[in-house]
């Protein structure tokens, strides 16, 4: 149903229960037999409407509540919910390992992932490998990777407050299937949307957050850090916090 087909019905059900609230005040005066008086106010129904008309985000997420993994996956292969499925080469749904001990969240797919479908495999994908690495983390055995994001956005933008809106709900549903101990938010745009948090990694980092009762750690996005390599220590330090509430081993410090 598209968007313009739902606010239509919105309108004329509004229309309609407001007329239903008419009679019903009229009826109730005709039966008590009271003096005619000022119509009381009708409340608000844009509640009621939308349940009733629900829109197609709202009643996809619905629906996203009973599917499995594999079954996201497809529904994110076929999705139009914003522009970027038009421009996209494939969708880049996650990858990973089921009841992993970390769930990395990244903003969205650059070229490399784009052009394979699969989650940070260029330059900073590379380098976020040997971030975990160094704390014995791996995507292969205890870790799964997602983006806020399924879909490129064109030149490497941040993605829009809309198309955000758009993908958040497989994220979620992702999160509830996986099940992590933790999730690692690398960079401002993840943190952003994730957490709805306004502020910037520097003031985000340092200490865990939640989402829907899971810890979160946010660090610098490995792109980022390719860019600034002064951000470096900073990461380790992250990544140090992430291994002591993993109670992992924690080596001497990398370069």
């Amino acid at each position: 149903m598209m968007n313009e087909e739902v606010l239509c019905k919105r309108e004329n059900l509004t229309i309609a229960l407001q007329q239903v609230w008419g009679l019903c005040q009229d009826a109730q005066r005709y039966l008590e037999e009271c003096p005619a008086r000022t119509r009381e106010a009708c409340p608000d129904l844009s509640k009621t409407v939308e349940r009733l008309v629900p829109s197609l985000l709202d009643s996809q997420a619905a629906r996203l509540d009973t599917t499995s993994l594999s079954q996201l996956v497809s529904i994110v292969g076929s999705c139009r919910n914003c522009g970027l499925g038009a421009t996209r080469n494939h969708t880049v749904p996650g990858e990973g390992v089921l009841n992993p001990r970390v769930m990395v969240i990244g903003e969205g797919p650059g070229a490399d992932e784009d052009a394979s479908g699969r989650p940070f495999v260029g330059k900073a994908g590379q380098y976020l490998d040997k971030w975990l690495a160094a704390v014995g983390l791996s995507r292969d055995r205890n870790v799964y990777i997602a983006n806020i994001v399924k879909c490129r956005p064109p030149g490497n933008r941040d993605p829009l407050p809309e198309e955000a809106a758009a993908c958040i709900p497989y994220l979620k549903r992702q999160i509830q299937l996986v099940k992590p101990e933790a999730i690692l938010c690398v960079g401002r745009i993840a943190a952003h949307f994730l957490l709805q948090k306004e502020e910037g990694v520097g003031l985000l980092r340092g200490r865990f957050h939640r989402f829907e009762g899971i810890p979160v750690l946010v660090t610098y996005h490995p792109a980022g850090v390719l860019r600034n390599t002064g951000l470096r220590g900073a990461v380790w330090d992250d990544m140090q916090q992430l291994a002591g509430f993993l109670q992992l081993p924690i080596p001497a410090r990398k370069g």
